[in-house]
C-alpha cells in the first residue's frame, strides 16, 4: 500500500461507535457526538513542541514584516481563510501579512468548486502570483488527508524557493509529510469521523484548534497581549477609544483614577497606541524613550515593563565594543543561549526549539532557531544595540548531529553571517563538546569521561590539549541512536515501560490476567492520554503508535522514562527497568572507554567523569548510575546547563591569553 492510499485510509476510516448512529434517539446522538469530540483535544497534546517551534520560527519572520499564507482546498482553505481573516482585526495586525489562498479562488470559499483541488500547477501557480520572500514568508499548508494535489504543489513550490513550511494534516504518515517540502509537521489523530469521511467534523475540529494556537501564539510572542489583553490596539474609532480608556485603567495604577480626557490626552501624545501609553504612563519616560525600549524588547510590552521596573539590573550599553561571550546547546528537544561578560558572569539565558540537524531540521530553521536563542539571551541581558551580529567577540555552538553529512562546511558561513564572527572565534561543535568545556576547571587532570543520558544515552573521552587551550576528543562509545541502542537513555527506559503495559494489557484482553493493572501500567496509559481503566478496551499500537511520526514516537516513548523514574523508589517493576538499562549503560557504553584496552585510555584515578542529560538530572537515577559504577574518578561533576560550561571555559581560555600576552 502507497502512502497516499494509507492517508486515504485513515480519514476514510469507519467509526466502529457511531455505526447505529441514524437508529437512536436524538438526546443520544447528540451525546455520541460530544464524547467523539472529547477525543479531538487531546489529538492535538501530542504535537505541542512542533507547534512551539512552528509559533517561535513564524513569529521570527512576522516580527521582520514576513507574511503569513495559508493554502487548502474545501473546508482546510476555509478554515484558513478564516485564521488569516481574523488576525488583522483581533490583534491589529497588518492584512497584507496574513493571506488564505483556497483550491478554486475565492468563489470556492461559499461553494465547492469540483476538481479545483486536483491540480497540482494551480496550487504552484498561486503561490508564485504572490512573489513570496524566501527569507520572511511562511506557508501553512492544510489538508485533512494529507495528500490534496493543490496543497502539495503549493508545497513544493514554498519548499524550492525556501519559505518556512508547516503542514497540518490529520493523517499521519501522509504524502506531505514524506514529500521533504515540509519544514515542520503537525498531525493531530482524531480518530474516525462520526459520519465516515466527513473530515469536517473532527479533523475540521483539529485542524481549527492547531491554527488557533499557532496564529495566537505568534501574535502573542510578537507583542500583541500583555497578559491576556490585547494591547496592541490603536484608538481609531469611538468604540475603539473605549476599548482603550478600559484597557488603560484596567492594566494601569496611574491611568485608573485618570477621567476620560487625561486618558485620551495620553493616547494622542502617544499616537493612539495603547501599548506605547502604557509604557508612558507607568515608566514616567517620554514617549521616544519608551518607543525605543518597546523596539528593543521586539514590542512585547510585558519586557519593556519590566526593564524599566527593575532596578537592580541596569541596561547594559553595548557601545560598539564586543565584550561578551556567546555559547548555545543546541539538542533534540530546545536550544538553550547563555551570556557571559568578561568575567564569566551569566548575564542573560534565552530558550528556542530543538536544533537537531539529524531529525530532518534545514539549515536555514536551524540557524534561526539559534538567532532567537541569542536574542532571548540578550533581551534577558538587556544588551543594546540588539544586533547578535555586533556583540560578541566569542561564540560557541553545540549541536546535536552537527558531526554528520557535511553539515560543519555548511553551517560555519551562515554562522559567522549571523553572529558576526569567524576564525578562532567562532567554534562550531557537537553538543557534547560543551560539557568537557568543564575540564579547564581541573587543570591537574587532563582526561575527562563525559557521559550522557536523555533521550539517547553517549560516552565520549576527551584529553585536554594544551596547546589549542580546549579539550580534544579521543574515544567514543554508544550513541547509536534509538533504534540501534542507546542503553539507559530514555527511550530505551520508555520502550521496555511501554512493553510491560502492553503484556499486561494483552494478558488481561485473553483471559489470563484478572488481577489490576500494576500502578506503571495505569501511569503509562494516562501519560500517552488513554485514560485508566480496566485496559481491555484498549490497544497501544493502533491508538497511540501507529500512524506518528516517526520523530514524535521517540519523543512520546521518550517521555515515560518520567513516569519509571517517579515511581522507581517504591515499585518493584519500574526499579527493575531502572536498574538493568542503567546497568547496561555502565558496563557497555561506559564500560568500554574505561577498559585498560581502549583507544586513549587513562586510568580512572587520574580522569574526571562529568554527568548529564535529562535523566542523569534526575537524583533517582544518578543514586544508581553512581552505584554501579566500581572505577574511581578523580572527581565526579554533574552538569546542568551545557552552554553555561562553555561560555565560561571561553572566558577563561581567554584570560589565560591575556596572561600569556603580558608576560
Amino acid at each position: 500500500m502507497d502512502l497516499t492510499t494509507l492517508g486515504s485510509l485513515q480519514t476514510e476510516a469507519v467509526n466502529a461507535r457511531t455505526g447505529n448512529i441514524d437508529r437512536i434517539p436524538t438526546i443520544d446522538l447528540c451525546r455520541v457526538i460530544n464524547a467523539e469530540d472529547h477525543q479531538v483535544a487531546a489529538s492535538v497534546t501530542p504535537f505541542l513542541p512542533q507547534i512551539a517551534e512552528a509559533i517561535d520560527a513564524v513569529a521570527v519572520r512576522v516580527r521582520r514584516g514576513g507574511r503569513v499564507v495559508y493554502v487548502g482546498a474545501g473546508t482546510s482553505g476555509r478554515l484558513g481563510i478564516l485564521d488569516a481573516s481574523e488576525i488583522p482585526p483581533t490583534f491589529a495586525a497588518l492584512p497584507s501579512q496574513f493571506i488564505g489562498l483556497i483550491a478554486g479562488g475565492d468563489a470556492a470559499i461559499r461553494r465547492a468548486q469540483e476538481g479545483a483541488e486536483d491540480s497540482v500547477s494551480q496550487g504552484e501557480a498561486d503561490l508564485a502570483a504572490l512573489q513570496l520572500d524566501a527569507a520572511l514568508d511562511s506557508v501553512i499548508g492544510i489538508a485533512a488527508s494529507g495528500r490534496t494535489p493543490y496543497v502539495l504543489g503549493c508545497m513544493a513550490f514554498a519548499k524550492r524557493i525556501g519559505c518556512l513550511t508547516i503542514g497540518v494534516a490529520c493523517a499521519s504518515p501522509s504524502a506531505m509529510s514524506r514529500s521533504g517540502d515540509v519544514d515542520i509537521m503537525l498531525s493531530p489523530l482524531p480518530g474516525p469521523e462520526v459520519v465516515t469521511g466527513s473530515t469536517r467534523l473532527k479533523a475540521g475540529t483539529a485542524t481549527k484548534l492547531v491554527l488557533n494556537m499557532l496564529s495566537t501564539g505568534t501574535m502573542i510572542r510578537i507583542g500583541k497581549t500583555y497578559g491576556n489583553m490585547m494591547v496592541d490596539l490603536v484608538a481609531s474609532n469611538e468604540k475603539l477609544k473605549q476599548r482603550s480608556r478600559n484597557i488603560l485603567r484596567r492594566l494601569s495604577e496611574r491611568c485608573h483614577s485618570m477621567d476620560d480626557s487625561e486618558l485620551d490626552a495620553l493616547l494622542t501624545k502617544c499616537n493612539r497606541s495603547v501599548k506605547l501609553s502604557l509604557l508612558v504612563a507607568e515608566s514616567g519616560l517620554t514617549v521616544d524613550e519608551c518607543q525605543r525600549d518597546l523596539d528593543a524588547v521586539g514590542g512585547v510590552l510585558a519586557k519593556a515593563l519590566k526593564h524599566r521596573n527593575c532596578t537592580s539590573k541596569s541596561k547594559i550599553q553595548n557601545s560598539g565594543k564586543r565584550q561578551f561571550i556567546l555559547s548555545i546547546d543546541g539538542g533534540a528537544t530546545k536550544s538553550a543561549a547563555v551570556i557571559v561578560d568578561e568575567a564569566g558572569n551569566v548575564v542573560g539565558r534565552g530558550k528556542a526549539g530543538a536544533c537537531n540537524l539529524t531529525d530532518g531540521q534545514n539549515i536555514e530553521q536551524a540557524v534561526n532557531t539559534l538567532v532567537i536563542a541569542a536574542q532571548g539571551a540578550m533581551e534577558e541581558a538587556r544588551i543594546t544595540p540588539s544586533s547578535v551580529a555586533s556583540c560578541f567577540k566569542a561564540v560557541w555552538i553545540g549541536l546535536a548531529g552537527i558531526d554528520r553529512n557535511r553539515f560543519r562546511e555548511i553551517l560555519t558561513p551562515k554562522l559567522q553571517d549571523a553572529f558576526g564572527v569567524s576564525g578562532e572565534a567562532l567554534r562550531l561543535t557537537n553538543d557534547v563538546d560543551l560539557l568537557a568545556g568543564a575540564m579547564i576547571q581541573h587543570a591537574e587532570v587532563r582526561s575527562a569521561v563525559v557521559v550522557i543520558a536523555g533521550t539517547g544515552s553517549v560516552a565520549m573521552r576527551y584529553e585536554w590539549d594544551a596547546q589549542q587551550q580546549h579539550p580534544g576528543r579521543v574515544a567514543r562509545s554508544g550513541g547509536w541512536g534509538h533504534l540501534l541502542g542507546d542503553e539507559g537513555g530514555g527511550y530505551a527506559i520508555g520502550l521496555q515501560a511501554l512493553k510491560s503495559a502492553m503484556s499486561a494489557l494483552e494478558e488481561r484482553r485473553l483471559g489470563l490476567r484478572s488481577l489490576p493493572l500494576e500502578p506503571l501500567h495505569r501511569a503509562v496509559l494516562d501519560r500517552l492520554g488513554c485514560g485508566v481503566s480496566d485496559g481491555k478496551g484498549i490497544d497501544l499500537v493502533g491508538e497511540i503508535l501507529v500512524g506518528h511520526q516517526e520523530t514524535n514516537i521517540k519523543v512520546r516513548i521518550a517521555s515515560l522514562a518520567e513516569v519509571v523514574l517517579n515511581l522507581s523508589s517504591t515499585d518493584e517493576i519500574t526499579k527493575r527497568i531502572v536498574e538493568e538499562q542503567v546497568k547496561q549503560l555502565v558496563e557497555t557504553t561506559v564500560g568500554r572507554l574505561i577498559h585498560p584496552g581502549c583507544s586513549g585510555f587513562t586510568a580512572s584515578e587520574q580522569t574526571g567523569l562529568l554527568l548529564s542529560g535529562s535523566l542523569l538530572g534526575h537524583d533517582e537515577y544518578r543514586k544508581v548510575f553512581l552505584q554501579h559504577l566500581e572505577a574511581h574518578f578523580a572527581y565526579v561533576e554533574h552538569i546542568r546547563e551545557a552552554a553555561v560550561v562553555g561560555a565560561q571555559s571561553l572566558t577563561v581560555v581567554e584570560v589565560k591569553e591575556k596572561h600569556n600576552r603580558v608576560t
